[in-house]
């Protein structure tokens, strides 16, 4: 791939106040993110600005993965919330609405990661989808040679990517790396590991993730999907399996999900205009297809729930 420009300085501006949910590059900025894979930062540069407080916002395009060193707080991700205390680490996958209540003074690193960057990892090491595949935070009290092996990495990485000097851009990997394979062991402690996939299996994911992002509105049946990759749907299945543990059409099923509990909780749309939103000519086909994904009805989910500041 080209050599990437490195690393987006950027400057806090504070969330926008739409209505709508914010989606970020990076917390509070919304500029382009040119060609660049991945930023690394000192938590303490946004989070003291803002009173330790991020507010609740999503990234299209990254992934970020937060290494707490000391202090605590609270995380949330998509209506739940998640208590934390040093040390930590903090993993926000792509399009997951967060935000974080930090205790005043929390120190720590801040990696994130461009999602088309992800996705050429991912077909490298297949494996990486555990580390991805959830928002979760885990806790690094009994792993200490886990914690110094993140924070040496990242600090290393930081380096790297300040001082742009001869072989950054592989060395920069080479830490990355680091970063992925310690989180992925660690997180293989607490369940099974899942078996190495047939080659280019992650490849085929990553494509059919990646179709599904820009398409689940559209209401695609799965053969398109199947004919835009080019393989057949006994392939998809087969790829998915492997990789995921879910069928093709489950994947598609749950970004809807996703998507319509997001729009459930943090916007003023009916349930109807959701229901449109997301491409469904009938309202109440939407109510039933949520009510049997779920166990709940639309309405019934959205009482439940309460939007607000992380507590």
């Amino acid at each position: 791939m080209d050599t990437p420009a490195m690393i987006r300085k950027t400057t806090f501006v504070g969330a926008k106040s739409n209505g709508e949910i914010p989606r970020f590059f990076l917390y509070g900025d919304d500029s382009p993110a040119g060609s660049w894979f991945v930023n690394v930062e000192p938590l303490a540069k946004r989070c003291s600005e803002s009173n330790w407080y991020i507010a609740p916002h999503s990234h299209p395009h990254f992934t970020q993965i937060v290494l707490v060193r000391s202090g605590s707080g609270v995380m949330m991700a998509d209506g739940q919330t998640y208590e934390f205390d040093s040390p930590a680490v903090l993993i926000v996958p792509v399009h997951v609405v967060h935000g974080f209540q930090y205790a005043k003074d929390t120190d720590g690193w801040v990696l994130t990661l461009a999602e088309t960057y992800q996705r050429t990892l991912l077909a490298r090491v297949a494996e990486f989808e555990l580390v991805w595949k959830n928002a979760r935070t885990l806790s690094l009290a009994n792993t200490p040679k886990a914690f110094h092996m993140l924070n040496e990495a990242l600090l290393q990485l930081d380096r790297e990517l300040d001082e742009s000097a001869a072989g950054a851009v592989l060395a920069a990997e080479a830490y990355v790396s680091t970063v992925l394979v310690t989180l992925l062991r660690e997180i293989g402690t607490e369940g099974d590991m899942p078996a190495p996939a047939p080659r280019g299996h992650g490849a085929i994911v990553a494509q059919f993730k990646d179709m599904i992002e820009r398409r689940y509105r559209e209401g695609w049946p799965l053969a398109r999907f199947a004919e835009e990759l080019n393989i057949s749907q006994g392939a998809l299945r087969t790829a998915c399996m492997n990789i995921t543990g879910e069928t093709p059409v489950k994947l598609i099923h749950d970004r809807i999900i996703i998507e319509a509990k997001r729009n459930l909780i943090y916007s003023d749309m009916s349930v109807a205009q959701i229901a449109y939103w997301l491409g469904f000519d009938d309202p109440s086909y939407f109510s039933r297809f949520f009510t049997k994904q779920t166990g709940e009805r639309p309405a019934t989910f959205r009482q439940s729930q309460k939007y607000g500041a992380v507590v």
